[in-house]
């Protein structure tokens, strides 16, 4: 089993190898936000602070829409990231109103 830790909402929940953000995200009431869920928007955008090596590569819609230098320091898509297994620790801004 993996753990994602969602930083800022000091949570930490246990799911199954290989699963994906945006379906942990059913299970489990934190802030982040998805808009199109296919890695064009940018509304999903987070950053890994843990656990990098126990993620999915970046996608080529997260290579396209990210600035290589952004996903060297651990910026992906939340809609297209994986825990394949371990410990991951997420962070991401909150939406701001106009």
């Amino acid at each position: 089993m993996a753990h994602i830790n969602f930083q800022p909402d000091h949570l930490i929940h246990e799911c199954e190898d290989g699963m994906a953000l945006i379906d942990i995200c059913e299970e489990v009431d934190v802030g982040l936000s998805f808009g199109c869920t296919e890695g064009t928007c940018g509304v999903c955008e987070l950053t890994v602070l843990a656990g990098r090596e126990y993620c999915n590569r970046p996608t080529e819609e997260e290579k396209d829409y990210l600035y290589e230098e952004d996903l060297e320091k651990g910026m992906r898509l939340g809609c297209q990231l994986k825990i394949r297994k371990g410990d991951v620790t997420i962070s991401w801004k909150g939406n701001r109103a106009k």
